[in-house]
């Protein structure tokens, strides 16, 4: 059985997956997508907000053409536990909706808009089957300008079983900067990357 909230699996396999939010924005989006292509990265996962989805459909079209992971991020990028039990369920349900209809995903997977949580929140998301997929190993690229900061925060400290938090959102271009030297310094350490569900499923 897995915990409630995910952070990390426990794994003897030398994986880790690398999972990126986006809820603003094109040009950060598009060229992550381009920058995993160039690195060889075929497997990630990828947390959508809603509107995002809806503002920007033919972006999340190309991140599933490219085979990665999409779950949800949420609808709008508001904390959860601000509001009610039945805005939540409404909230889940239209990110749900917007991912489907712009790229046939139906996901049961859901980060929260600031990983933001408490129990009540855990309960409602978990009684509409929710899977909540949290992580162990935060980048800070959205706050953190200097990419050595960046990548000092993720490679030393992975795991086997570790999900990294990246951002591919406008208007965080140290991102973009940071993203290939935290892939190279984990491949040199010896890790493979997988979607969040293979690593749910054991890799």
């Amino acid at each position: 059985m897995h915990p409630p909230v995910i952070e990390k699996v426990n794994t003897p396999k030398r994986c880790v997956a690398v999972t990126f939010n986006i809820a603003n924005g094109t040009r950060v989006p598009l060229q992550m997508l381009s920058l995993l292509r160039k690195n060889g990265i075929s497997k990630a996962t990828f947390f959508l907000t809603g509107m995002w989805v809806k503002d920007h459909p033919g972006i999340a079209r190309l991140i599933r053409r490219m085979g990665f992971e999409i779950a949800s991020h949420g609808h709008r990028h508001q904390n959860y536990s601000e509001h009610s039990d039945a805005w939540i369920e409404k909230e889940v349900k239209s990110a749900r909706n917007a991912i489907f209809k712009a790229t046939g995903v139906s996901t049961q997977m859901i980060r929260t808009p600031s990983g933001d949580l408490n129990e009540r929140v855990i309960r409602k998301l978990k009684k509409m089957d929710q899977t909540i997929v949290h992580w162990d190993t935060d980048s800070l690229d959205w706050k953190l300008k200097q990419t050595k900061s960046i990548v000092k925060r993720v490679v030393p400290h992975a795991r086997p079983g570790s999900i990294i938090l990246l951002h591919a959102c406008d208007p965080w271009t140290q991102s973009l900067k940071a993203t290939p030297l935290i892939l190279e310094g984990l491949r040199k350490r010896g890790f493979s990357f997988v979607t969040v569900s293979q690593l749910l499923s054991g890799g």
